[in-house]
């Protein structure tokens, strides 16, 4: 009996060796939310023009063309809660931040907290990378391999950045969102698929009241310190524009006015654009790169 629990100790040490190396590996391995925090943290005197948001935001805006000294804090599903904390954290850092600029969106404005969704393994990258407090107590957001999916799809890349010193980055050295290309051409049959999938997911209307409340204190926030806030609807492909509900559409805009009328925002409506066509779009609700630089064109001439 002893030497049959001597061996399951040792058989379980082993077993907790690899998976802490493994966890180790992982989170050595670049991603944007480390990249963007040292970043900040060393450079935030530096930044004139801020951009927050979740996907719209961070594949469609390319700080490097604004002109400006812009930096991207946006992040895939990064949700208002996330911006609000971003923006309390390093504004007063930020010495000479004029200006703001921040998705309305179906994303944003009805998405549940992130913590609720499919992509709440994101958390883990707030709290590890970037020291989001919330979930510091719970052991399900402070280890990489809490998410099997997503931890299994890291541990080869990990593995290589270990023994090779290379790996890829998701954004460029001003943080924007560079996976996406410019398509060699339009595929209509995928746009219309994915315009059904995404409309379809988003249709949860009951977090609009949790996003509005940090909305406002985003725009609160900016009166406060003179920032000017600029709220941003990205261009969707004119196939998923068709299927857009009226009531959504409304809810969307009544957020993006709250703010204007209360707190001085401005807000630009570029969802029905239609300058946006075919390889503009990656797919039916996120710009390409080609579609990207003339949304920050458009974007630095307003």
């Amino acid at each position: 009996m002893k030497r049959y629990l001597t061996t399951v100790t040792i058989f379980l040490t082993l077993i907790a060796v690899i998976v802490g190396l493994a966890e180790v590996a992982v989170r050595h391995l670049p991603n944007s939310y480390r990249f963007k925090s040292q970043w900040i943290e060393a450079n935030a005197p530096k930044v004139n023009t801020l951009i927050l948001g979740e996907s719209h935001t961070y594949y469609a805006i390319i700080p490097e063309l604004l002109g400006d000294s812009a930096f991207s804090l946006a992040n895939v599903s990064q949700t208002p809660e996330y911006d609000h904390w971003l923006l309390e954290r390093y504004a007063s850092r930020c010495h000479n931040l004029k200006t703001v600029v921040m998705p309305v969106d179906e994303i944003n404005v009805f998405d549940p907290p992130l913590e609720e969704g499919e992509e709440w393994y994101r958390c883990i990258y707030y709290r590890l990378y970037m020291g989001y407090p919330k979930h510091n107590r719970s052991p399900k957001y402070n280890f990489e391999i809490c998410n099997i999916a997503a931890f299994n799809m890291k541990l080869w890349p990990a593995l290589t950045h270990l023994f090779t010193g290379k790996a890829s980055l998701d954004c460029d050295s001003t943080g924007f969102g560079n996976a996406f290309t410019t398509p060699a051409h339009f595929d209509e049959v995928y746009m219309q698929r994915d315009a059904n999938t995404t409309y379809n997911r988003n249709k949860n209307a009951a977090a609009t009241d949790y996003n509005r409340k940090y909305f406002e204190k985003i725009a609160r926030l900016c009166q406060k310190r003179g920032i000017r806030l600029v709220l941003v609807t990205t261009p969707l492909w004119e196939g998923y524009v068709k299927k857009y509900d009226r009531h959504r559409y409304d809810v969307m805009h009544e957020v993006a006015r709250h703010c204007v009328n209360n707190w001085g925002a401005q807000y630009l409506d570029y969802m029905n654009d239609p300058r946006f066509k075919g390889t503009d779009f990656h797919d039916a609700s996120h710009l390409s790169r080609q579609g990207a630089e003339k949304f920050t064109t458009y974007l630095r001439s307003f």
